[in-house]
């Protein structure tokens, strides 16, 4: 059944992205080419190459706006906390709620009317109270039910079964009704010579759960009899009403009190794929990488903020120009960057005044339109969008949202929903319960105007089930939109939406073949009577820079959870390098990846152990560090308690997932959001700020002396001497024309009587270098690039090499035969620190 519910020729990033931006094609596509947990198996020689097949093209569904698409507003945040004021969170009673209620018998609402049987109307059990009893006053024999799931399917009892009673002794029960659906199910009970029922139910949320009951059947004195509710009216009250001449009872009011827990994100039943053998690309969990400084760090939103009183969080956040925007379940938080200052504080349902749930956050930052993006659930059959009008999050959004169950998704829901943007278009993809995977395709021209509106969207259905579709957040323009899934444990599948947006199709670039993983243990924390959650290897994010896509997912690692990140060419579909974060004693878990413009890499998770309290973390890598190496990880914030609320399944609920971003002032400062215990059974999420020591200016010492052109020769630099830009010049000016010159190099500084001039540069006790001589031009200019990855030979008989955090003193000798005496001179010198 439908449910209806400075240095020279180097722009900065943003420059290049405004004159993307004045292109209406597309550029070129890439090329096309045709819970038992157990240990990763041992690595085998597959070939990790992209299996060889045409692509695959999947033309999309135009979703129709009038049916699809809810109505478009624009809203100043001065409103949204406004209504937040008058309707604050928290409040000593509600009359919308339990209160301490038992449950009762009732029917529900024209609205929430949803899973009739037989005609118009059907019971349910208020306040998913998970006993309610019905007395028949007589023995009859009780054949069974039309049984369904009521509300949101997270709330939805997780099982039901129905005990029979006589004279008050329990004298049958049946088997177990493992899953309500959305449609009505026939559950054949067969209770004989019972005089009242009881149906039990397994909780979902909060220690309750709900579902829907129609055409009860029982057997009278030989007399079927079938309760079909259909004379009643919408919201009668069954208990207490003698209706159909039964005694519908009051509930046992047994309800857990701790908050919200949302369940585990859905899987189709023997969803795990395949263990396949793991390849030889360099990897570890060693710690060779090169540590950032965390620079800056703050509190983001914690349990009980506005609307934050779900389990578990679903932490998420992206930096913008001068704010840091923060939403997990159900909160949205904006702070000021420069001073970790909250600026805003609202429920998220408040935020898309829905009037329902708005949970599994996902906000990003779109480095190309300099916008806010967020998307949120309603668990039914709505994902709620927003984008702000400008970069302030602080001003007006455009808010809607896109009704997915339709066509060949109606009747499913969508699970864990994903997020990421390019120039043209904004992607949202999920696990649509019951079916297969949906992909849409949102064009962003109309988004991004002066008014904003809803451009065209664009529905990929019924892919199949890969955990989650994780579309990239995209820095630069490769012409399309990327997405990468886990396809198996040894495999995965890297997707592009090819324009125009109006009328995009979806490519498959190509399967990519990677060392086996399998879905990471739960992790112990101290203080847990059960584990942490660590979910499954489905990967969290994903995102495209310099050719490459990247993501991360959580493994088994010798018994242990740690995290997987990746590297994949996109144009070729083939797996660059990889690398594992893990421990012989610690748990990591929930990692969210960023990559910068020097490709930098930062992955941030959260980590514990049976000795250590759940704490924040992080481990980056530059560019020069080796191929999958990640350094020792950082722990940002502590865990402050133990944990123990938000029980599914024999462990606490913990995640799902995490976010990193990238400044895009700078284009190269990390920000990161993890998950930590703020206090005992109290989750919180901390901020932080990261970054690699920025290069130093190189600055000039020492004396150049007169030379037979003028006052002497002066020493300069274009670019950084940063080791992944590799793109730093030496320069010398007022030199003799067309006269022999050489850079030479040293760990020391002096100042010492040499030839016409005076020598600046001595070994420092490592050694003096020196680069090949050249010739000056006509002008007495001279340049040359210094190639980090060939130092020259020394006399020192070190190599020379340039490593992070070296100083070197730098000084160009240079031949002057007009001026006489030794015929040769020396410009100033320069001190340079090598930077990452």
């Amino acid at each position: 059944m439908t449910r209806d519910r400075s240095p020279l020729l180097r722009l900065p990033y943003r420059c290049v992205s405004a004159l993307c931006l004045l292109s209406l094609t597309y550029g070129a596509p890439p090329q096309e080419r045709a819970q038992e947990v157990h240990e990763p198996l041992s690595p085998g020689q597959p070939d990790l190459q992209l299996e060889r097949s045409s692509p695959r093209v999947h033309r999309g569904e135009r979703l129709d706006p009038r049916t699809s698409v809810g109505p478009g507003v624009i809203e100043t945040m001065a409103a949204v906390l406004e209504r937040e004021r008058r309707a604050p969170y928290g409040p000593p009673h509600n009359h919308k709620a339990r209160n301490g209620a038992r449950g009762t018998w009732v029917v529900p609402s024209r609205r929430g009317s949803l899973h009739a049987h037989s005609g118009e109307h059907y019971a349910f059990n208020k306040w998913g109270d998970t006993r309610m009893g019905i007395s028949f006053g007589r023995t009859v024999d009780f054949v069974g039910a039309q049984l369904a799931g009521q509300g949101a399917q997270p709330l939805w009892a997780r099982g039901l079964r129905v005990l029979g009673y006589r004279e008050d002794v329990l004298v049958a029960q049946s088997e177990w009704l493992e899953e309500l659906t959305f449609d009505p199910q026939w559950f054949e009970a067969s209770l004989e010579e019972v005089d009242r029922i009881e149906i039990e139910a397994r909780p979902a949320w909060r220690g309750s759960g709900w579902y829907a009951l129609d055409d009860l059947t029982f057997v009278q004195e030989g007399e079927r009899v079938v309760i079909d509710f259909d004379d009643l009216s919408y919201h009668a009250r069954l208990t207490g009403s003698g209706y159909a001449g039964l005694v519908w009872e009051t509930g046992s009011g047994d309800f857990d009190q701790e908050s919200g827990v949302i369940p585990a994100p859905e899987a189709p039943p023997g969803a795990a794929g395949p263990e396949g053998f793991g390849g030889t690309i360099g990897s570890s969990s060693g710690r060779a990488g090169t540590p950032p400084d965390v620079v800056q760090d703050f509190a983001g939103p914690k349990l009980f903020d506005a609307g934050a009183g779900w389990l578990p969080p679903d932490t998420c956040g992206s930096v913008g120009i001068d704010h840091f925007v923060a939403v997990v379940n159900q909160n949205l938080s904006v702070y000021e960057k420069a001073t970790g200052t909250r600026v805003v504080e609202t429920g998220l349902a408040n935020f898309f005044n829905t009037g329902s749930s708005a949970g599994d956050p996902r906000c990003v930052f779109d480095p190309d339109s300099q916008r806010f993006f967020i998307i949120a659930t309603d668990f039914g059959t709505n994902v709620w969008f927003a984008a702000s009008v400008t970069s302030d999050p602080t001003g007006s959004w455009f808010k809607t949202y896109i009704n997915v169950s339709q066509g060949a998704d109606a009747g499913r829901w969508p699970d864990y929903p994903t997020l990421g943007v390019d120039a043209y278009g904004v992607y949202t993809a999920a696990y649509m319960v019951g079916g297969g995977m949906s992909l849409f395709a949102v064009d962003k021209a109309p988004l991004v105007t002066g008014s904003p509106s809803m451009g065209t969207v664009t529905a990929f259905r019924n892919l199949p089930w890969e955990g989650a579709i994780q579309p990239c957040v995209t820095h630069g323009d490769p012409g399309v939109g990327y997405c990468i899934s886990r396809k198996a444990g040894n495999q995965l599948r890297l997707r592009y939406v090819q324009g125009p947006m109006t009328s995009p199709t979806l490519v498959e670039a190509g399967v990519i073949g990677v060392p086996n993983t399998s879905t990471p243990p739960n992790a112990p924390a101290l203080g847990s009577s059960a584990p942490l959650d660590c979910l499954d290897a489905r990967p969290m994010n994903a995102v495209y820079r310099n050719g490459s896509v990247y993501t991360t997912h959580g493994i088994a690692v010798s018994g242990r959870a740690g995290c997987r990140w990746y590297e994949v060419d996109a144009a070729s579909a083939s797996l660059a390098q990889y690398g594992t974060v893990a421990d012989s004693s610690m748990y990591y878990f929930m990692p969210g990846i960023a990559v910068n413009a020097r490709d930098e890499v930062i992955l941030g998770f959260s980590g514990s152990n049976a000795s250590q309290y759940a704490g924040a973390y992080l481990a980056a890598r530059t560019a020069t560090d080796p191929a999958g190496e990640m350094c020792t990880p950082i722990l940002f914030q502590a865990g402050n308690g133990p944990y123990n609320i938000g029980s599914s399944g024999g462990s606490y609920r913990w995640g799902d997932y995490s976010l990193s971003s990238i400044d895009p002032v700078d284009d190269t400062t990390f920000w990161t959001i993890q998950e930590h215990t703020r206090s005992t059974d109290t989750w919180g999420t901390w901020i932080a700020k990261v970054e690699y020591e920025v290069c130093d200016p190189v600055i000039s010492y020492c004396l150049t002396s007169p030379n037979s052109v003028g006052p002497g020769a002066e020493i300069g630099t274009i670019g950084e001497p940063s080791l992944s830009q590799n793109d730093f010049h030496l320069l010398a000016t007022e030199l003799p024309p067309n006269q022999f010159l050489m850079f030479y190099y040293g760990a020391g500084a002096t100042q010492v009587a040499f030839g016409n001039g005076w020598r600046c540069v001595n070994s420092g006790g490592v050694g003096v270098f020196r680069f090949k001589p050249f010739k000056a031009d006509v002008s007495g200019f001279a340049m040359m690039q210094v190639d980090f990855d060939a130092p020259p030979a020394g006399t020192g008989g070190g190599l020379g090499q340039w490593l992070v955090g070296d100083h070197w003193y730098v000084q160009a000798w240079y031949r002057d035969p007009a001026a006489g005496g030794a015929e040769f001179n020396l410009s100033d010198g320069a001190h340079v620190v090598v930077c990452p």
